[in-house]
């Protein structure tokens, strides 16, 4: 049986177990989320050393580390839940690898700092969730329920953007397995053992961040072009990018920037996608990432649809 297989979906009254696998976590927003969590149906398991502030780190490597280690190991805990993003988790890949990973076979969720994380799950062929945040979006109620709820339980349909959701900026049609992470931290992984590995059925890639000025962003995605990250995806879709606009006296937009540097792929290309970073009040999509995906962007309309979702039933009578 794959990894894949032996990762199933959660039903009410599972343990989660949610971890800070990067930087530190604020405890009243912790509090807020976990009872989020509990809202769900969910029971919440919190990491050992989810508390610990070291540097701009919740706690040292060693000690995050041993915290994922201690939740995939912990027959009780069915998923991990990333409290919050930052900066550190590609510290602790090394410590965790894929084996290990593979072994326990355990959706993780969250985005963020979480990519890098993703990427090991990815190569562990155990699928994953980039998903809203136990401390973040969770605590103060900005999760997209239906799409949370189908990720996490299999519940009502895939999820597909609405009318108008989605800008065009290139178009096209493309097909493939879905995958999606922080941009920043895709191309800080680009080129190394723990870059996201290529997907021999394609790729629609969707990419977000935060707080980039646009020429940030156009050397990101150059990076990603240079290092061959890029290759076998057949289209992306951005998300918000708040705080990535230019100036307004600038000349030139957002848009633009994107067009320019991803032209040279010749994939459909789309902006809007509300998962990732995104502005507080707007639902954050969860999405679950190696599902079949569909992106028709045309040139008055974008739509992304996603499929069947990866993780397996849970079994019957049986937590």
């Amino acid at each position: 049986m794959s990894a894949a297989t032996r990762a199933r979906l959660l039903r009410p009254g599972d343990v989660v177990g949610v971890c800070a696998p990067g930087g530190p976590v604020d405890p009243d927003r912790l509090a807020r989320g976990l009872a989020a969590v509990r809202a769900l149906g969910l029971e919440p398991k919190l990491a050992p050393h989810a508390g610990d502030r070291h540097l701009f780190l919740a706690g040292t490597t060693a000690a995050r580390a041993e915290d994922l280690a201690t939740l995939l190991a912990d027959p009780e805990v069915k998923a991990l839940w990333c409290a919050r993003g930052g900066s550190g988790a590609s510290q602790v890949l090394e410590r965790i690898g894929v084996s290990f990973v593979r072994r326990h076979a355990k959706p993780l969720i969250g985005y963020s700092d979480a990519t890098v994380l993703h990427a090991l799950w990815q190569r562990a062929g155990v699928p994953s969730i980039h998903g809203p945040m136990v401390a973040v979006e969770l605590a103060r109620g900005d999760a997209d329920l239906p799409s949370l709820r189908h990720a996490l339980f299999g519940e009502g349909t895939p999820y597909a953007t609405a009318p108008g959701e989605l800008r065009t900026l290139l178009p096209g049609r493309a097909r493939g397995r879905l995958r999606a992470g922080c941009l920043t931290l895709l191309a800080a992984v680009a080129g190394t053992r723990w870059a996201v590995p290529r997907d021999p059925e394609g790729t629609v890639l969707v990419l977000e961040d935060v707080d980039e000025p646009p020429y940030k962003i156009d050397r990101l995605l150059w990076q990603l072009r240079a290092s061959g990250a890029l290759r076998g995806v057949r289209g992306v879709v951005f998300g918000c990018l708040e705080g990535c606009l230019p100036r307004p006296d600038a000349g030139y937009t957002i848009e633009d920037v994107l067009r320019e540097a991803l032209a040279p792929l010749g994939v459909p290309v789309a902006l809007g996608l509300r998962s990732g970073h995104v502005p507080e009040g707007v639902p954050h999509v969860a999405l679950p990432l190696g599902v079949p995906a569909r992106l028709d962007v045309r040139p008055d309309s974008a739509r992304l649809e996603l499929g069947r979702n990866l993780l397996a039933a849970p079994p019957r009578g049986r937590r």
